[in-house]
């Protein structure tokens, strides 16, 4: 049985800028210095009747697509 699906797709800057403004970031940062660790940018669809979908923006480096943005939708 499958418990988790998650799929990625490959977006441009103006996407990512869209989701990113209409979702909740949480930040991970140094006080003193103000160095951001981490950002995790992440959502629920709006108008979906299942709560369980999540979607999150990330860069594409961390799936070996340099300089590309990347939405993850989660169930």
């Amino acid at each position: 049985m499958i418990d988790t699906v998650k799929m990625y797709c490959v977006i441009d800057k103006s996407t990512y800028d869209i989701i990113s403004s209409n979702s909740v970031i949480k930040t991970s940062y140094h006080a003193a210095t103000g160095e951001v660790f981490y950002n995790i940018i992440n959502d629920h669809l709006k108008g979906s009747y299942d709560s369980s979908l999540s979607v999150r923006l990330d860069c594409g480096a961390k799936y070996r697509l340099a300089e590309s943005y990347v939405v993850v939708v989660e169930r």
